[in-house]
C-alpha cells in the first residue's frame, strides 16, 4: 500500500496532494483551484483508490487552468446552470445548444435562480412546473379556461414566444433533471430533485398532411419555377427544409436513381451552419421516384445554364438547390418563396413542412409496412412514424368497421 506521507511529498507546492483516509480507506485528493466567486479555494475529491483519486484531481486542476471555476456549495442556480452549460453541455449542435440557453435564461433562471443549489426543495420545483403548466393552458385554452389572476399572456400576439407548449415543459423538465444530476456526481447536492417530480408526457398533434389533389396544385403552381424540382422532392421523398437546402449533388446518384441525405443548413444566432445530418437514420439512401428523377434531371440543365450566365458572379458550392449565385440558400428565404406558391395554389395555410407530413400519410393509405415508412422518412423508431404522422380517415375507418359488420351480420 502507499504512503501517505509519500504520496503528499510528491506533490509540489500549488499542486496539489493525495492522502489516504484511516477512517474508511479512501483516497482523498485535494488542491487549491478557481471558484466561482473569483477566489482559490481549496476542493477535494475522492476515489477507491488513488488511481482514481488521481485521475479525478487531475480532471479539477485541469478546469480550474481553462478558467473554468469549480462550484462552490453555496452558490445558487442562476450561477450553477450557467456553469453546467459551458463545463459539461459540450459539442451540441447550434440550434440544440441555444435551445439548451434559451431554456436556462428564460424560464429556470427567472423562476429558480435565486434558489441555492444545496437547498432546492422537490416542492420548489413542482411549484415551478405546475406554475409553467398553468402558463401552457393559457396559450392552449383562451381565457375562459383560467383564473383571472393566471390570465397573462393571451391577449398578446406573441404569446407561444413568450409562455410555453406542452413540449417545451418536458424539455425544461428534463434540462434540469440534467443539470441537477450532474451537480449530484460533483457531490453538490445529496439527491436530483427534479426526478421525484413527474411530467406528463405532451400529445402531439397528428400530422395528416395534404391531399393528392392539394399536391397536385402545388406542384402545378411551382411548374417553372428554378425549385420546381425541390418541391417535387419534397412532396414525393419528405425531406426536411433544411435537408432540402443543404442536398449536394454528390449526394444524388441520377445513373443509380439513389439519393442520400448527409447534411443540413440552419441559420442559428445570425450564422448560418451547415451541419451533418440529424441521425445516422437520417443519412439512408433512398430510391427515386421516376417522377422526381425526371425533375432532378431537368433540374441538373437548368442550373448548368445557370452556372454559365452567371458565371463571373457564381460561387459554386456542389449545391442541388442553391440561390441565384450559387451560395447556400437561406431557409427562411425558402419560406418566403413557399409562401408566395401556396397562395398561387389557393393553399394559403399548408406549410412545408406539411409535404412531409403528406408522404408518410399517403404511404401508410396504401398499405405501406410502418418499418418501410420509417426508413423512407428515416425516423430514428417507428414509434414516431406511427404516434406523430399515422392518422386513419374516414374511409378507412368505414372500409374496417364495414368489414366487422360484415363478419357480424
Amino acid at each position: 500500500m502507499r504512503s501517505p506521507l509519500l504520496i503528499w511529498s510528491t506533490y509540489r507546492f500549488g499542486e496539489g496532494s493525495i492522502y489516504q483516509r484511516a477512517s474508511d480507506g479512501r483516497w482523498v485528493g485535494q488542491a487549491y483551484v478557481l471558484t466561482t466567486d473569483g477566489s482559490r479555494k481549496r476542493k477535494f475529491v475522492y476515489g477507491a483508490t488513488w488511481e482514481e483519486a488521481h485521475a479525478k484531481l487531475t480532471e479539477l486542476k485541469s478546469r480550474s487552468q481553462r478558467g473554468i471555476p469549480v462550484p462552490d456549495r453555496a452558490w445558487k442556480l442562476a450561477d450553477y446552470l450557467p456553469y453546467w452549460l459551458a463545463a459539461f453541455v459540450t459539442d451540441l449542435k447550434p440550434t440544440t445548444a441555444r435551445g439548451y440557453e434559451s431554456a436556462v435564461r428564460l424560464h429556470l433562471i427567472p423562476a429558480l435562480g435565486t434558489k441555492r443549489l444545496d437547498g432546492l426543495q422537490v416542492q420548489h420545483v413542482k411549484a415551478f412546473m405546475d406554475d409553467f403548466r398553468r402558463k401552457c393552458l393559457c396559450c392552449t385554452n383562451g381565457l375562459n379556461d383560467i383564473r383571472p389572476a393566471d390570465r397573462r399572456c393571451c391577449s398578446v400576439d406573441r404569446c407561444c414566444e413568450s409562455y410555453p407548449s406542452a413540449r417545451q415543459i418536458q424539455f425544461v423538465h428534463a434540462l434540469l433533471r440534467n443539470a441537477l444530476q450532474h451537480a449530484m456526481r460533483e457531490e453538490l447536492v445529496p439527491c436530483n430533485v427534479a426526478k421525484l417530480v413527474r411530467v406528463p408526457s405532451p400529445r402531439y398533434k397528428v400530422g395528416k398532411g395534404l391531399s393528392v389533389g392539394q399536391v397536385r396544385k402545388i406542384l402545378a403552381a411551382s411548374a417553372g419555377h428554378r425549385l420546381h424540382a425541390l418541391y417535387v422532392v419534397a412532396a414525393t421523398i419528405g425531406l426536411r427544409r433544411g435537408e432540402l437546402v443543404g442536398l449536394r449533388w454528390s449526394d444524388v446518384d441520377l445513373d443509380e436513381g439513389t439519393l442520400r441525405v448527409q447534411q443540413t443548413v440552419q441559420r442559428v444566432a445570425g450564422q448560418l451552419h451547415v451541419l451533418d445530418a440529424k441521425t445516422e437514420d437520417s443519412e439512408a439512401v433512398l430510391p427515386l421516384p421516376e417522377v422526381t428523377w425526371l425533375a432532378l434531371l431537368e433540374h441538373q440543365e437548368r442550373q448548368q445554364a445557370e452556372r454559365t450566365a452567371l458565371a463571373e458572379v457564381w460561387q459554386d458550392h456542389g449545391l442541388v438547390f442553391p440561390s441565384e449565385r450559387g451560395t447556400p440558400l437561406e431557409p427562411t428565404n425558402l419560406s418566403r418563396s413557399f409562401a408566395r406558391l401556396r397562395e398561387t395554389a389557393g393553399l394559403p395555410g399548408v406549410r412545408l413542412h406539411d409535404l412531409r407530413h403528406t408522404v408518410v400519410s399517403l404511404l401508410m393509405e396504401l398499405g405501406v409496412p410502418p418499418h418501410v415508412v420509417q426508413a423512407i422518412a428515416r425516423h430514428a423508431d417507428v414509434k414516431i412514424t406511427l404516434k406523430v404522422y399515422a392518422h386513419a380517415n374516414l374511409d378507412a375507418m368505414r372500409q374496417a368497421l364495414g368489414k366487422l359488420d360484415g363478419r357480424l351480420s
